[in-house]
Protein backbone atom coordinates (compact mmCIF):
# COMPACT_ATOMS: atom_id res chain seq x y z
CA UNK A 1 0.00 0.00 0.00
CA UNK A 2 1.75 3.02 -1.13
CA UNK A 3 1.26 6.19 1.47
CA UNK A 4 0.87 9.77 -0.09
CA UNK A 5 3.42 12.18 0.49
CA UNK A 6 1.81 15.24 2.30
CA UNK A 7 2.30 18.36 -0.12
CA UNK A 8 3.95 21.30 0.47
CA UNK A 9 2.13 24.29 1.23
CA UNK A 10 2.21 26.61 -2.00
CA UNK A 11 3.93 29.03 0.28
CA UNK A 12 6.24 26.80 1.56
CA UNK A 13 7.21 26.47 -2.67
CA UNK A 14 7.46 29.78 -3.21
CA UNK A 15 10.04 30.68 -0.85
CA UNK A 16 12.01 27.39 -1.74
CA UNK A 17 11.66 28.88 -5.57
CA UNK A 18 13.86 31.42 -6.17
CA UNK A 19 12.62 34.55 -8.04
CA UNK A 20 13.84 34.75 -11.36
CA UNK A 21 13.81 38.74 -11.20
CA UNK A 22 15.82 38.97 -8.03
CA UNK A 23 18.54 36.36 -9.47
CA UNK A 24 18.41 37.87 -12.36
CA UNK A 25 19.17 41.00 -10.89
CA UNK A 26 22.01 39.73 -8.29
CA UNK A 27 23.65 38.40 -11.56
CA UNK A 28 23.98 41.89 -13.42
CA UNK A 29 25.00 43.50 -9.98
CA UNK A 30 28.96 43.37 -10.22
CA UNK A 31 31.12 45.51 -8.35
CA UNK A 32 33.86 47.78 -10.48
CA UNK A 33 36.33 46.41 -7.70
CA UNK A 34 35.82 42.74 -9.10
CA UNK A 35 36.27 43.39 -12.49
CA UNK A 36 39.54 45.56 -12.02
CA UNK A 37 41.17 44.18 -8.94
CA UNK A 38 43.57 47.45 -9.00
CA UNK A 39 40.44 49.69 -7.73
CA UNK A 40 40.20 47.27 -4.62
CA UNK A 41 42.14 49.97 -2.01
CA UNK A 42 39.02 52.43 -3.52
CA UNK A 43 36.11 51.20 -2.69
CA UNK A 44 33.33 53.48 -1.15
CA UNK A 45 30.30 51.49 -1.26
CA UNK A 46 28.87 50.32 1.67
CA UNK A 47 28.43 46.41 2.93
CA UNK A 48 25.04 44.69 2.89
CA UNK A 49 24.21 44.01 6.79
CA UNK A 50 24.32 40.75 6.94
CA UNK A 51 25.12 40.63 10.40
CA UNK A 52 28.24 38.79 9.65
CA UNK A 53 32.26 40.13 10.38
CA UNK A 54 33.26 41.37 7.14
CA UNK A 55 36.86 40.45 6.35
CA UNK A 56 39.40 43.44 6.61
CA UNK A 57 40.52 44.02 3.48
CA UNK A 58 36.80 45.36 2.40
CA UNK A 59 37.67 48.57 4.60
CA UNK A 60 38.68 51.39 2.13
CA UNK A 61 41.18 53.84 4.25
CA UNK A 62 43.25 54.97 1.11
CA UNK A 63 40.17 56.29 -0.58
CA UNK A 64 39.67 58.23 2.92
CA UNK A 65 42.94 59.79 2.92
CA UNK A 66 42.68 60.95 -0.74
CA UNK A 67 39.54 62.25 0.12
CA UNK A 68 41.29 64.23 3.29
CA UNK A 69 43.87 65.14 1.21
CA UNK A 70 41.08 67.22 -1.25
CA UNK A 71 39.88 68.96 1.71
CA UNK A 72 43.02 69.83 2.67
CA UNK A 73 43.93 71.88 -0.30
CA UNK A 74 40.32 73.30 -0.52
CA UNK A 75 41.26 74.46 3.40
CA UNK A 76 44.23 76.05 2.46
CA UNK A 77 42.65 77.88 -0.85
CA UNK A 78 40.06 79.34 1.56
CA UNK A 79 42.82 80.49 3.85
CA UNK A 80 44.94 82.25 1.76
CA UNK A 81 41.69 84.23 0.07
CA UNK A 82 40.80 85.37 3.98
CA UNK A 83 44.12 86.40 4.42
CA UNK A 84 44.26 88.00 1.42
CA UNK A 85 40.88 89.83 2.61
CA UNK A 86 41.30 91.11 5.48
CA UNK A 87 44.41 92.82 4.66
CA UNK A 88 43.39 96.34 3.83
CA UNK A 89 44.87 99.54 4.33
CA UNK A 90 44.81 102.96 2.88
CA UNK A 91 47.33 104.37 0.17
CA UNK A 92 48.47 102.61 -3.20
CA UNK A 93 47.71 98.93 -3.21
CA UNK A 94 49.66 96.27 -5.99
CA UNK A 95 47.31 93.74 -6.40
CA UNK A 96 48.21 91.90 -9.55
CA UNK A 97 48.11 95.38 -10.97
CA UNK A 98 48.78 98.96 -9.83
CA UNK A 99 46.19 100.58 -8.32
CA UNK A 100 47.38 104.33 -7.42
CA UNK A 101 45.70 105.38 -4.15
CA UNK A 102 45.55 109.30 -3.29
CA UNK A 103 49.07 111.23 -2.87
CA UNK A 104 50.24 111.98 0.36
CA UNK A 105 48.05 114.58 2.25
CA UNK A 106 50.99 115.88 4.61
CA UNK A 107 54.31 117.50 2.82
CA UNK A 108 58.07 117.00 3.86
CA UNK A 109 58.73 120.48 6.32
CA UNK A 110 62.14 121.03 7.29
CA UNK A 111 62.94 121.86 10.84
CA UNK A 112 66.89 121.72 11.50
CA UNK A 113 68.66 123.81 10.69
CA UNK A 114 66.22 126.75 10.80
CA UNK A 115 65.64 129.34 8.09
CA UNK A 116 67.87 131.67 8.06
CA UNK A 117 70.73 129.73 9.98
CA UNK A 118 74.19 130.92 9.53
CA UNK A 119 77.04 127.72 9.52
CA UNK A 120 80.43 127.86 10.20
CA UNK A 121 82.29 124.70 8.88
CA UNK A 122 79.75 122.24 8.68
CA UNK A 123 80.08 121.25 5.40
CA UNK A 124 78.05 117.80 6.31
CA UNK A 125 75.25 119.13 8.43
CA UNK A 126 72.53 117.03 9.49
CA UNK A 127 68.96 117.73 8.49
CA UNK A 128 65.99 117.12 10.35
CA UNK A 129 62.20 117.42 9.69
CA UNK A 130 58.24 116.21 9.57
CA UNK A 131 56.47 114.35 6.78
CA UNK A 132 53.91 112.37 6.50
CA UNK A 133 54.62 108.43 7.79
CA UNK A 134 55.67 105.45 5.73
CA UNK A 135 56.97 107.91 2.69
CA UNK A 136 60.06 108.41 1.30
CA UNK A 137 61.62 111.94 1.48
CA UNK A 138 63.74 113.97 -0.98
CA UNK A 139 66.25 116.93 0.67
CA UNK A 140 67.37 119.11 -2.27
CA UNK A 141 69.68 121.80 -1.95
CA UNK A 142 69.91 124.42 -4.91
CA UNK A 143 68.03 121.92 -7.42
CA UNK A 144 70.25 119.56 -6.66
CA UNK A 145 69.68 116.26 -4.93
CA UNK A 146 71.56 116.02 -1.76
CA UNK A 147 69.67 112.81 0.22
CA UNK A 148 66.88 110.75 0.93
CA UNK A 149 65.61 108.61 3.52
CA UNK A 150 62.11 106.62 4.48
CA UNK A 151 59.94 108.83 7.12
CA UNK A 152 59.35 107.04 10.29
CA UNK A 153 56.41 105.95 11.86
CA UNK A 154 56.42 108.59 14.03
CA UNK A 155 55.69 111.44 11.15
CA UNK A 156 59.64 112.61 11.21
CA UNK A 157 63.21 112.06 9.47
CA UNK A 158 66.73 112.56 9.03
CA UNK A 159 69.74 112.84 7.44
CA UNK A 160 72.98 113.72 6.36
CA UNK A 161 73.82 115.81 3.95
CA UNK A 162 76.70 117.88 2.35
CA UNK A 163 76.28 121.56 2.01
CA UNK A 164 78.17 124.32 -0.11
CA UNK A 165 79.84 127.12 0.68
CA UNK A 166 77.64 130.24 0.46
CA UNK A 167 73.96 130.39 -0.33
CA UNK A 168 71.84 127.29 0.34
CA UNK A 169 68.33 127.19 -1.07
CA UNK A 170 66.83 123.60 0.80
CA UNK A 171 63.05 121.98 -0.20
CA UNK A 172 62.00 118.63 1.07
CA UNK A 173 59.43 116.52 -0.90
CA UNK A 174 57.93 113.57 0.61
CA UNK A 175 57.12 109.93 -2.19
CA UNK A 176 53.94 107.71 -1.31
CA UNK A 177 54.45 103.49 -2.55
CA UNK A 178 53.47 104.88 -6.37
CA UNK A 179 56.27 107.50 -6.12
CA UNK A 180 53.31 110.53 -6.05
CA UNK A 181 54.72 113.52 -4.78
CA UNK A 182 53.09 114.90 -1.66
CA UNK A 183 52.26 118.70 -1.41
CA UNK A 184 55.14 121.53 -1.59
CA UNK A 185 56.21 122.92 1.39
CA UNK A 186 58.58 125.87 1.95
CA UNK A 187 62.09 126.91 1.36
CA UNK A 188 64.59 126.87 4.00
CA UNK A 189 68.04 128.87 3.77
CA UNK A 190 71.33 128.31 5.07
CA UNK A 191 74.00 129.96 4.80
CA UNK A 192 77.65 128.28 5.06
CA UNK A 193 80.99 129.39 5.62
CA UNK A 194 84.66 128.32 6.53
CA UNK A 195 84.62 130.61 9.30
CA UNK A 196 83.64 133.21 10.91
CA UNK A 197 84.80 135.90 9.01
CA UNK A 198 83.19 134.63 6.20
CA UNK A 199 79.27 134.67 7.23
CA UNK A 200 78.61 137.91 5.49
CA UNK A 201 80.21 136.93 1.83
CA UNK A 202 78.35 133.56 2.15
CA UNK A 203 75.41 135.42 2.60
CA UNK A 204 76.07 136.86 -1.03
CA UNK A 205 78.24 133.42 -2.82
CA UNK A 206 75.35 131.75 -4.35
CA UNK A 207 76.92 128.21 -5.94
CA UNK A 208 76.07 127.27 -9.35
CA UNK A 209 75.27 124.10 -10.67
CA UNK A 210 76.11 122.94 -13.89
CA UNK A 211 72.83 122.43 -16.45
CA UNK A 212 73.95 118.76 -17.21
CA UNK A 213 74.26 117.71 -14.04
CA UNK A 214 71.18 119.08 -13.24
CA UNK A 215 69.83 116.83 -15.99
CA UNK A 216 71.10 113.61 -14.88
CA UNK A 217 70.19 113.76 -11.27
CA UNK A 218 66.66 113.12 -10.82
CA UNK A 219 64.96 114.78 -8.46
CA UNK A 220 63.25 111.47 -6.45
CA UNK A 221 66.42 108.75 -6.68
CA UNK A 222 63.47 105.87 -5.55
CA UNK A 223 63.35 103.18 -7.66
CA UNK A 224 59.94 101.07 -7.86
CA UNK A 225 59.66 98.09 -10.32
CA UNK A 226 56.53 99.05 -12.49
CA UNK A 227 55.81 102.41 -11.71
CA UNK A 228 59.08 104.26 -12.43
CA UNK A 229 60.12 104.88 -15.48
CA UNK A 230 63.64 103.87 -14.75
CA UNK A 231 63.23 100.05 -14.43
CA UNK A 232 67.45 100.06 -13.16
CA UNK A 233 70.08 101.43 -13.17
CA UNK A 234 71.92 98.78 -15.89
CA UNK A 235 71.10 101.19 -18.77
CA UNK A 236 72.07 104.42 -17.43
CA UNK A 237 74.14 106.81 -19.28
CA UNK A 238 75.15 110.25 -17.31
CA UNK A 239 76.88 111.56 -20.02
CA UNK A 240 80.20 113.79 -19.70
CA UNK A 241 80.39 115.29 -16.01
CA UNK A 242 82.69 118.18 -15.03
CA UNK A 243 85.86 117.96 -13.07
CA UNK A 244 87.20 120.87 -10.29
CA UNK A 245 85.26 122.95 -7.64
CA UNK A 246 83.57 121.07 -5.26
CA UNK A 247 83.53 117.56 -4.87
CA UNK A 248 79.69 115.79 -4.90
CA UNK A 249 78.58 112.49 -5.28
CA UNK A 250 75.16 111.43 -5.87
CA UNK A 251 73.34 108.06 -5.97
CA UNK A 252 70.87 107.94 -8.91
CA UNK A 253 68.17 104.98 -8.57
CA UNK A 254 67.49 103.37 -5.40
CA UNK A 255 65.36 100.10 -5.13
CA UNK A 256 63.01 101.81 -2.93
CA UNK A 257 60.98 98.72 -1.87
CA UNK A 258 61.60 94.35 -2.47
CA UNK A 259 62.27 91.19 -0.84
CA UNK A 260 65.06 89.87 1.01
CA UNK A 261 67.51 87.39 -1.48
CA UNK A 262 66.62 89.23 -4.45
CA UNK A 263 69.88 90.57 -6.13
CA UNK A 264 69.29 94.51 -7.22
CA UNK A 265 71.25 97.71 -8.60
CA UNK A 266 72.29 101.20 -7.21
CA UNK A 267 74.05 103.93 -9.31
CA UNK A 268 76.43 106.32 -8.04
CA UNK A 269 77.82 109.73 -9.28
CA UNK A 270 80.71 111.07 -8.70
CA UNK A 271 82.32 114.54 -10.04
CA UNK A 272 84.21 117.69 -9.26
CA UNK A 273 86.96 117.39 -7.27
CA UNK A 274 90.46 115.98 -8.35
CA UNK A 275 89.99 112.34 -10.14
CA UNK A 276 91.04 109.85 -9.34
CA UNK A 277 88.03 108.96 -7.03
CA UNK A 278 87.56 106.12 -3.87
CA UNK A 279 84.23 105.74 -2.89
CA UNK A 280 82.76 104.02 0.36
CA UNK A 281 79.54 102.61 0.47
CA UNK A 282 77.95 101.49 4.72
CA UNK A 283 75.30 99.42 3.82
CA UNK A 284 73.60 100.52 7.30
CA UNK A 285 73.67 96.53 8.81
CA UNK A 286 75.36 93.15 7.41
CA UNK A 287 74.11 92.48 4.28
CA UNK A 288 75.35 90.49 0.99
CA UNK A 289 77.02 92.83 -1.33
CA UNK A 290 78.33 92.00 -4.59
CA UNK A 291 80.14 94.58 -6.99
CA UNK A 292 82.41 94.70 -9.84
CA UNK A 293 85.38 95.10 -7.25
CA UNK A 294 84.55 93.02 -4.53
CA UNK A 295 82.22 90.26 -3.72
CA UNK A 296 82.09 89.48 0.20
CA UNK A 297 79.41 87.81 2.87
CA UNK A 298 78.23 90.36 5.58
CA UNK A 299 80.11 92.93 3.99
CA UNK A 300 79.29 96.40 6.06
CA UNK A 301 81.35 98.50 3.70
CA UNK A 302 82.20 98.28 -0.24
CA UNK A 303 85.12 100.05 -1.58
CA UNK A 304 85.25 100.98 -5.04
CA UNK A 305 87.44 102.69 -7.48
CA UNK A 306 86.34 105.46 -9.31
CA UNK A 307 89.34 106.75 -12.06
CA UNK A 308 87.43 109.46 -13.77
CA UNK A 309 84.11 111.59 -13.09
CA UNK A 310 80.98 109.29 -13.99
CA UNK A 311 78.74 106.67 -12.87
CA UNK A 312 79.68 103.71 -11.13
CA UNK A 313 77.51 100.64 -10.67
CA UNK A 314 76.81 98.23 -7.40
CA UNK A 315 74.94 95.19 -7.21
CA UNK A 316 73.69 94.32 -3.61
CA UNK A 317 70.98 92.27 -1.78
CA UNK A 318 69.96 92.12 1.57
CA UNK A 319 69.27 89.00 3.84
CA UNK A 320 67.30 90.56 6.33
CA UNK A 321 64.24 92.11 6.41
CA UNK A 322 64.59 95.92 7.75
CA UNK A 323 65.13 99.50 7.14
CA UNK A 324 68.53 100.26 6.11
CA UNK A 325 70.69 103.29 5.70
CA UNK A 326 73.11 103.25 3.41
CA UNK A 327 75.64 105.71 3.61
CA UNK A 328 77.93 106.73 0.76
CA UNK A 329 81.40 108.61 1.30
CA UNK A 330 83.88 109.69 -1.84
CA UNK A 331 87.14 110.77 -1.57
CA UNK A 332 89.37 112.75 -4.18
CA UNK A 333 93.08 112.70 -4.48
CA UNK A 334 93.76 116.02 -2.15
CA UNK A 335 91.43 113.85 0.37
CA UNK A 336 88.29 116.23 0.14
CA UNK A 337 85.31 114.41 1.11
CA UNK A 338 81.44 114.52 -0.28
CA UNK A 339 78.52 112.62 1.29
CA UNK A 340 75.42 111.71 0.38
CA UNK A 341 72.47 109.29 2.10
CA UNK A 342 69.87 107.04 1.08
CA UNK A 343 67.46 104.42 2.88
CA UNK A 344 66.06 100.74 1.58
CA UNK A 345 63.41 99.27 2.82
CA UNK A 346 63.51 95.52 2.71
CA UNK A 347 59.83 93.54 3.47
CA UNK A 348 58.92 90.60 3.82
CA UNK A 349 60.30 87.59 6.40
CA UNK A 350 63.41 85.88 5.79
CA UNK A 351 64.37 82.02 6.21
CA UNK A 352 64.72 82.02 10.00
CA UNK A 353 62.01 84.05 11.06
CA UNK A 354 59.82 82.37 8.83
CA UNK A 355 60.62 79.28 10.74
CA UNK A 356 60.12 81.28 14.07
CA UNK A 357 56.96 82.20 13.02
CA UNK A 358 55.55 78.81 12.01
CA UNK A 359 56.79 77.36 15.54
CA UNK A 360 55.04 79.99 17.48
CA UNK A 361 52.01 79.67 15.35
CA UNK A 362 51.98 76.16 15.96
CA UNK A 363 52.39 76.78 19.82
CA UNK A 364 49.96 79.51 19.94
CA UNK A 365 47.01 77.84 21.32
CA UNK A 366 44.34 80.51 20.46
CA UNK A 367 45.17 80.77 16.74
CA UNK A 368 44.25 77.28 16.38
CA UNK A 369 41.27 77.31 18.07
CA UNK A 370 40.64 80.04 15.75
CA UNK A 371 41.06 78.11 12.26
CA UNK A 372 39.73 75.01 10.91
CA UNK A 373 43.44 73.45 11.56
CA UNK A 374 43.49 71.40 14.37
CA UNK A 375 40.19 69.24 13.43
CA UNK A 376 41.51 68.58 10.03
CA UNK A 377 44.91 67.31 11.64
CA UNK A 378 42.86 65.21 13.78
CA UNK A 379 40.78 63.88 11.27
CA UNK A 380 43.98 62.76 9.21
CA UNK A 381 45.37 61.71 12.33
CA UNK A 382 42.37 59.22 13.19
CA UNK A 383 42.48 57.86 9.67
CA UNK A 384 45.81 57.28 9.73
CA UNK A 385 45.36 55.17 13.18
CA UNK A 386 42.70 53.15 11.76
CA UNK A 387 43.95 52.24 9.06
CA UNK A 388 47.65 51.45 10.55
CA UNK A 389 45.67 49.08 12.91
CA UNK A 390 44.10 47.41 10.12
CA UNK A 391 47.48 46.81 8.67
CA UNK A 392 48.98 45.39 12.03
CA UNK A 393 45.75 43.41 12.45
CA UNK A 394 45.87 41.63 9.50
CA UNK A 395 49.83 41.46 10.01
CA UNK A 396 49.77 40.31 13.23
CA UNK A 397 46.14 39.82 14.95
CA UNK A 398 43.61 37.43 15.76
CA UNK A 399 42.90 36.66 12.41
CA UNK A 400 46.35 35.95 11.05
CA UNK A 401 46.91 33.97 14.41
CA UNK A 402 43.59 31.94 13.68
CA UNK A 403 44.78 31.04 10.27
CA UNK A 404 48.12 30.21 11.43
CA UNK A 405 46.49 27.35 13.71
CA UNK A 406 44.23 26.04 11.33
CA UNK A 407 47.66 25.25 9.48
CA UNK A 408 49.00 23.51 12.26
CA UNK A 409 46.43 21.61 12.61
Amino acid sequence: MKTKTPQKSAIVRKAKKPSTASSRSRKKVVLVHAKRPALRHFRLIENKHTFKLVHLRHTSHLSLVVVLLVVGLFLYASGNMTQAQNQTGKGSILVGAIVPGPPPSLGATIKTPSNAAKLVGKVITEIKGTCQSNTFAVVRGNGLTIGSTNCAGDGTFNLQAQLQIGKNVLSALNYDNMNQPGPVTPEVIVYLSENDAGIQESMKTVTVIPANVLDVIPDNPSIITGVSKLADCTDYNPGTLPTGGELHVSIVCVPRLFFPGIQHQMGIIVWGGEPPYAASINWGKVATVASSETSSEGAEDTLLSIPNPGYKLVKFNYTIPNTYRVMVIANDKNGEKAVIQTAIQVNGQSNELVVTSTVKDIFNVKSWFESPVPFYLLAIAITLGFWGGDIFDRKFGASKLRGRSRKTA
